[in-house]
């Protein structure tokens, strides 16, 4: 970690500059300038991972929708298959010296597709209609095997990996299988998921025994070349080491949870992968080391708020995988304690008392006791929730984008306060019963008065706004994501002024729609933070006259 601040180029100053932002209807970028205060990271919730015989390393992302190559020495990441064929949760890649040698498969889990690369071609599709499937695996012939998970038959199937055969049901209704591999023995090794057993599969037939239990929530195998059989603990962080012939289990080492997957390397050296961190980390099984090979912070940097932790001022930040805290000053990232995903939000909003998340894919709010970190309430009252504010008497406000309406909702219930917005996405209180909200469909900025529902425009012609905030001097700060630019807008004058562009705020290539929420706060000094989900990083605007605060890289 460093003890300062990166600083970026400031974007578009000089006599060009002005004429583009003049032709724009916009007034010139002032003196603001864009610090880093957590770093971009490389991935985006690597989850599935494999090494291949030449030494490659291979990861996998939904949220990302690509596929990673890593090199597991220098942890330097470049992208094997892009967004939007590269969407996988698992992947595996074809053994030397059989015909499926160097193919690379992979499992489109949300699109219900199995995919694959051949050396020197183009992605392709192996298989299609099959909704959750997950986990694939080559065996040492060459053959492909992959399964789906909680879709009604937990189906295990062979592919043909030339896709000259049709695929093979072996099994179905036996229970949902996780990332596998194969052993020694010729058997597929796999966690059953959902609970703490591990068992063993006959590919021709189908029949599969309990090799193991007590292993927690196993999500992830990998067997070694002696038949010992390692698995990964997703919901403790528990790393263990089997012996199929004795059922026996010993625990080596413990990690932040959630943990998805693993690979066995050379030289007694376990690499494990982190998808709410966007992380890889090496455990040494001789000197019981741990060391970091890729780093990160966050999955998906979303919603964002201000709030005290630990007496500090802090930002809260939204992400699929679990809200986090992360000092405004120093940009130390906490994520609290992972337990079946309950923080899984992309917008929060918080006061002394709660957290409330924004869960845009289950449709859902969930309200959190910060003194029990219990769940207070839920609600499945809003179809597609965007922009949250936590009003005076404790009630939530929310911003259905798929109905265009605004929500009032608690632990008794909901009801709608205003309706008609076409594609809500940020709110902000104006005043005791009076929001802004940002429209990403019209590109306006309305006022909503609560009691009566009344709404009037405030500002009009924004390009696809999102995120929204109030500057020290009156002005408001919206995000135009998608044109990776910060604008200034005076209601009063009609004046628009570009405060940043070329930032890392567009959603393209990621698993999420381009209306969701970009997070930004104003503090009291004037400093506007920035969640910028491009690079997994979160960026502060300053003006040049108080940048003299440190912070990290």
């Amino acid at each position: 970690m460093l003890n300062r601040l990166t600083r970026c180029a400031i974007v578009v100053l000089g006599t060009q500059a002005v004429a583009l932002t003049q032709a724009a209807g916009l007034a010139p970028v002032g003196t603001y300038e864009v610090q880093v205060l957590v770093p971009p990271s490389a991935m985006h919730a690597v989850e599935g991972i494999v090494l291949d015989d030449a030494g490659r390393l291979f990861g996998t992302s939904i949220h990302g929708q690509r596929v990673y190559q890593i090199d597991p020495q220098s942890g330097a990441v470049t992208v094997f298959i892009d967004s939007p064929h590269g969407e996988s949760d698992d992947v595996a890649v074809g053994p030397a010296g059989t015909p499926a040698a160097g193919i690379v498969a992979w499992t489109a889990q949300r699109s219900g597709e199995i995919r694959a690369q051949r050396p020197g071609g183009r992605p392709e599709v192996l298989m299609r209609d099959v909704p959750r499937v997950n986990p694939i695996a080559f065996n040492a012939a060459g053959r492909l095997f992959t399964a789906q998970v909680g879709a009604g038959d937990d189906t295990l199937w062979e592919l043909d990996p030339l896709a000259v055969k049709p695929p093979r049901r072996i099994a179905s209704a036996q229970g949902r299988l996780n990332g596998f591999a194969f052993g020694p023995d010729g058997r597929l090794y796999a966690p059953q998921f959902g609970t703490d057993r591990l068992v063993a599969i006959d590919i021709e037939s189908g029949a599969r025994s309990i090799i193991a239990t007590g292993l927690g929530a196993p999500a992830a195998v990998k067997v070694a070349p002696n038949g010992d059989v390692f698995s990964v603990d997703y919901l403790n962080g528990d790393l263990w080491r089997t012996v199929p012939a004795t059922g026996q289990s010993t625990k080596l080492t413990n990690l932040p949870a959630p943990l998805d997957s693993l690979v066995l390397a050379p030289h007694g050296r376990i690499i494990l992968s982190s998808a709410a961190d966007s992380s890889l980390r090496v455990f040494d099984t001789a000197s019981g080391a741990l060391r970091t090979l890729v780093r990160g912070w966050f999955t998906l940097p979303l919603g964002l708020t201000l709030t005290l932790e630990s007496g500090r001022p802090s930002l809260l930040v939204a992400d699929p995988f679990g809200y986090r805290f992360v000092d405004s000053q120093s940009g130390a990232v906490t994520r609290p304690p992972w337990a079946g995903n309950r923080g899984a939000s992309t917008a929060v909003a918080a006061n002394a008392q709660r957290i409330v998340l924004a869960n845009a894919p289950a449709a859902r709010l969930r309200a959190i006791d910060r003194t029990t970190e219990q769940v207070a309430w839920e609600s499945s009252a809003v179809k597609s929730p965007r922009g949250l504010v936590l009003l005076g008497d404790g009630t939530a406000v929310v911003a259905d984008s798929a109905t265009g309406e605004l929500l009032q909702i608690d632990g008794s219930g909901a009801r709608v306060l205003a309706s008609g917005l076409q594609q809500p996405v940020a709110l902000m209180e104006e005043s005791p019963q009076v929001l802004l909200v940002t429209e990403f469909a019209a590109g306006r900025i309305q006022r909503v008065y609560l009691q009566s529902g009344q709404k009037t425009w405030v500002a009009a012609g924004l390009n696809r706004p999102t995120g929204l905030a109030r500057l020290p001097d009156g002005r408001l700060a919206v995000v135009e994501a998608s044109a990776g630019r910060v604008l200034a807008i005076d209601p009063g004058a009609k004046q628009r002024t570009v405060l940043a562009s070329g930032l890392p705020l567009s959603l393209d290539g990621l698993d999420l729609p381009q209306d969701s929420l970009a997070g930004i706060v104003v503090d009291a000094a004037g400093a506007v933070y920035l969640t910028c989900p491009g690079d997994n990083s979160i960026r502060v605007l300053r003006p040049r006259r108080a940048s003299k605060n440190r912070g990290r890289t």
